[in-house]
């Protein structure tokens, strides 16, 4: 009769034990949040200071459009 008594005390005790080792994981876990993660991601990134309307050439279409202004690049 004590082995049968044993088995339901040992699970309890094994129950108790998981419970306890996940418990103190959870707790060791660091929880970042959105906002220390935009901070991390921010910090990573580095900063542009390029424009990129800066460097488009400024073409009129309607110069092009006459086709008797046009310069044949041949002559």
């Amino acid at each position: 009769m004590g082995g049968k008594r044993l088995i339901p005390v040992a699970a309890v005790v094994l129950v108790l034990l998981v419970l306890g080792i996940g418990y103190w994981l959870w707790s060791q876990k660091k929880e970042t949040g959105v906002v220390e993660t935009a901070k991390s991601v921010s910090e990573s990134v580095p900063e542009i200071q390029t424009n990129p309307g800066q460097e488009v050439p400024e073409i009129n279409p309607l110069d092009r459009a006459n086709p008797f202004k046009y310069n044949n690049p041949l002559k």
